[in-house]
């Protein structure tokens, strides 16, 4: 078997899954719980997403799709961007991601270089800021920290 990457050793499991391990715990024990950890809903999808999912299963559209997304969504997304912000975007040039981690992920791995310092926002949503600019082997900086501004 060949070497495994040294940046493998930086990866450290994700923090809010050991969260929400910890308050499903506390909700078995019959604690009643706020789950803020992920970003999973706390209510189901509504009749017509679920309807629309029967539909589309049942017509046989239940396979893998292009990696950059179903065209016909990534035309509406392009659409979407330009009548409502006047941007002329092309459907080639729109990416569906499963999910933001993944979206920011792709766009951290496009956009910076090693050695590039990264300005990274603290304290932020779970996303693992400072892991994933050390992964990339990039140098992250911590803005300063401004303190309230007055009521006016």
């Amino acid at each position: 078997m060949g070497r495994i990457a040294s940046r493998v050793s930086q990866l450290t499991g994700e923090g809010a899954l050991a969260v929400f391990a910890r308050a499903k715990e506390l909700e078995r024990l019959g604690r009643s719980i706020i789950h803020l950890e992920l970003g999973e809903p706390d209510f189901h999808p509504a009749a017509p997403v679920v309807d629309a999912l029967r539909s589309a299963v049942a017509a046989g559209r239940d396979r893998y799709v292009s990696t950059r997304g179903i065209p016909a969504l990534r035309q509406a997304i392009a659409d979407y961007l330009w009548q409502t912000r006047g941007l002329r975007i092309a459907s080639e040039e729109v990416l569906v991601a499963p999910g933001c981690k993944m979206a920011l992920s792709l766009a951290m791995l496009a956009l910076i270089e090693p050695g590039d310092e990264v300005l990274y926002p603290d304290p932020g949503f779970h996303f693992s800021w400072k892991r994933k600019i050390n992964f990339n082997r990039t140098s992250p900086k911590l803005p300063q920290r401004f303190r309230r501004a007055p009521r006016y």
